[in-house]
C-alpha cells in the first residue's frame, strides 16, 4: 500500500519540546516522519516564507512544497490527508478548505472551538464521504487498551462503579505562559476543561461507555494568574482573570448502570505523586490505573495497572505490547500520537473520527450546562 501523502498545517521552525506552537513538531512531525504509512509532501503556515523556514529547519526533502494558505494546500492534487495542528480558534478555518476539496483530515483535539464548528466540519466530511481522525491521543494508549480488554473480558465481573481523581500537572497554579492566554478563558474552547479534562473523558467513555445522567460542579479556586512571556520570562500581565474552571466534579450514571465520580484538583504538588488515579470497580474485582507527570494522554509517563480479584491477591498487570520501531522510538511526548496515526492507517478502532469528536463535544456541553457555565 502506498504511503498516505500528508500536508501539515502548523509546523513551527523550532526544535521539539513543550510549549505553545510546538505540538506539531513534538507529536505530529515526530510521528509521521518515521512511519512507513505516511509521506509528508507539503507544509502550510501563515506565509509561504514561514513554511519554507520550517521545511529547511527540519531538513525535510526539497520536494516538500510550501504554502501560505489552507485553500492553496487543499487544492494541491498531491495531498491526500491534511493534518491540522494549530491553536483551536483556527481549526475550523484551516480544516474547512480541506473538507470542501474532499481531502482526508486529521484535526487536533478539540475538533472545533465550539460544538457548532465541530458539527459543521462533521457535516462537510459526511457529505464528501471522508475518512477523518481527531487528536484524542489517550484512546490509542496500550495501557488504556489493556484496561478495556480486562473490563470487556469480565475479569472484574459486572462494572458497578468508577472513581477518578485527576491532578493537573501543568505547572504552578498562579502563573501561566502569555503565549497561551486562551487556556485560561472558558469561551476560547481551548482550556483546561475542553482540552485536559476532555482528553480523559474520551478515554473514559472508550473503556466504560457513555453517560446516561450527569451532575456537575465547576469552581475557579485560583482566579488570578500571572502571565509570563515564555520568550523573555517577563511578566506580561500580573493579574489575568481566569474564567475556565480549575476544579471540576462530575458525578452520574453510565448507560451500563455503573455509578461514576470524577474530580480534578490543582495542588502545588500531588501528595501521592499521581496525576491520575482511576478505579474501576466490578462485582468480582477492581482495576486501578495510576500515572504521574505531565499529561496522562501523551503515553510517555510511568503508568501502572493493577487488579484485585475475589481471592484478594493484588496483581500488577503487564500492559505493554510489542510495537514497531517507528512507534516505540518516538520521543516523548509524541508516542500516543504515533499510535493514533498507526491506528488510522491500519483502520483500528481506537481513534476518534469527527462523529465521535462531536459526541465528545456534546458531552462537554452537557457537563458545562449542568454546572451553570452555558
Amino acid at each position: 500500500m502506498s504511503p498516505i501523502r500528508v500536508g501539515l498545517i502548523g509546523l513551527s521552525s523550532e526544535p521539539a519540546g513543550l510549549g505553545q506552537g510546538k505540538w506539531g513538531v513534538s507529536a505530529h512531525l515526530a510521528s509521521l516522519r518515521p512511519s512507513p504509512h505516511y509521506e509528508i509532501v507539503a507544509v502550510c503556515n501563515s506565509s509561504i516564507e514561514s513554511a519554507r523556514r520550517s521545511i529547511e529547519y527540519h531538513k525535510l526533502p526539497s520536494s516538500v512544497k510550501a504554502y501560505g494558505s489552507p485553500e492553496d494546500l487543499a487544492n494541491d492534487p498531491d495531498v491526500e490527508l491534511i493534518d491540522v495542528s494549530i491553536v483551536v480558534s483556527r481549526h475550523f478555518l484551516a480544516a474547512k478548505p480541506a473538507l470542501l476539496a474532499k481531502k482526508q483530515a486529521f484535526v487536533e483535539w478539540p475538533l472545533g472551538a465550539s460544538t457548532a464548528e465541530a458539527e459543521e466540519m462533521l457535516r462537510l466530511a459526511k457529505e464528501a464521504d471522508l475518512k477523518t481522525v481527531v487528536g484524542t491521543q489517550f484512546r490509542a494508549d496500550p495501557w488504556l487498551a489493556k484496561a478495556k480488554q480486562l473490563v470487556e473480558s469480565g475479569a472484574i465481573g459486572r462494572v458497578t462503579s468508577s472513581d477518578v481523581q485527576i491532578s493537573s500537572p501543568l505547572g504552578p497554579i498562579d502563573t501561566w505562559t502569555a503565549e497561551a492566554e486562551f487556556y485560561l478563558d472558558f469561551e476560547s474552547g481551548g482550556n483546561e476543561f475542553h482540552i485536559f479534562f476532555a482528553h480523559f473523558l474520551s478515554g473514559f467513555t472508550y473503556v466504560l461507555g457513555e453517560f446516561a445522567s450527569i451532575k456537575s460542579t465547576f469552581a475557579v479556586q485560583n482566579p488570578v494568574v500571572k502571565l509570563i512571556s515564555s520568550k523573555t520570562s517577563e511578566v506580561v500581565n500580573p493579574e489575568k482573570r481566569r474564567t475556565a474552571p480549575d476544579h471540576i466534579s462530575v458525578q452520574g450514571m453510565l448507560e451500563s448502570g455503573a455509578m461514576v465520580s470524577i474530580s480534578t484538583r490543582t495542588p502545588p504538588k500531588p501528595i501521592d505523586g499521581h496525576s491520575l488515579r482511576w478505579l474501576i470497580t466490578g462485582s468480582e474485582g477492581e482495576l486501578e490505573l495510576t500515572t504521574s507527570g505531565r499529561g496522562y494522554q501523551v503515553g510517555s509517563n510511568p503508568r501502572t495497572l493493577r487488579v484485585v480479584l475475589k481471592d484478594g491477591e493484588i496483581k500488577t498487570v503487564n500492559w505493554e505490547q510489542d510495537e514497531p520501531s517507528h512507534i516505540k522510538n518516538v520521543a516523548p511526548p509524541g508516542v500516543n500520537t504515533a499510535r493514533l496515526f498507526e491506528a488510522y492507517a491500519l483502520n483500528k478502532d481506537c481513534y476518534s473520527d469527527f462523529e465521535k469528536a462531536v459526541k465528545l463535544h456534546k458531552l462537554l456541553d452537557r457537563i458545562a450546562k449542568d454546572a451553570g457555565y452555558m
